[in-house]
């Protein structure tokens, strides 16, 4: 089940809320070894703030298996302020209507089917909340290998924001925009519905928490 958090539910998922800075922390702080905040085993940086909403993919209501964080860029932008080389019209960061993704992660340790699972299902989350809360565009950066295998096998439609750069020790990464619209969303469900059984999808999709 994909679910939403934020700062109005989370006394009422406070398993999931802890859960997803723990995932991060593993896949981000200990498989990859990024250099940002830890505390008591979880990850966490300056853009998890009251404004972030959190998407995770839960089969247990305590247990975060896969998740992301969505902010309104008025918020606070990572891309603005880190990379903001990686995108060649600054004046998207400015822009009514427009939210950043970050923070995507799946559990590494699950098996590869349902690594594709959850991968399918954030993926059409993000489209399904961005038509639910009025977004235009929904922009991030990422290795170039994930925008391929994740986002673009699930069936998105990505366009590319500027040069591909290699930053620091990790693989080369470019920053790219999700058009939020429903002829993309009916286009991703339907690519995950075709790959999932009907129990499956129907369990994937979006549920406010």
């Amino acid at each position: 089940m994909l679910k939403v958090i934020s700062y109005k539910n989370i006394a009422a998922n406070a398993d999931l809320f802890y859960s997803q800075f723990q995932l991060r922390h593993r896949e981000f702080i200990e498989r990859q070894h990024y250099d940002v905040k830890t505390f008591d085993g979880m990850e966490f940086d300056e853009y998890d703030t009251l404004a972030s909403v959190y998407l995770v993919y839960t089969r247990d209501n305590k247990t975060v298996l896969g998740c992301s964080r969505l902010t309104p860029l008025e918020y606070g932008c990572m891309l603005a302020d880190h990379f903001a080389e990686l995108v060649d019209d600054k004046s998207i960061f400015s822009a009514p209507k427009v939210w950043e993704g970050t923070r995507f992660c799946i559990d590494k340790r699950l098996a590869p089917d349902e690594r594709r699972d959850i991968c399918f299902a954030l993926c059409a989350g993000y489209l399904e909340f961005g038509l639910a809360h009025g977004i235009e565009q929904i922009i991030g950066t990422m290795q170039t290998a994930i925008l391929r295998s994740v986002w673009e096998r699930s069936g998105v439609a990505l366009k590319r924001l500027g040069p591909v750069r290699k930053i620091g020790d990790h693989a080369k990464v470019q920053a790219a925009s999700i058009l939020v619209s429903r002829e993309q969303a009916r286009s991703v469900t339907a690519y995950r519905d075709a790959h999932l059984s009907l129990t499956q999808a129907t369990e994937d999709r979006l549920h406010v928490a």
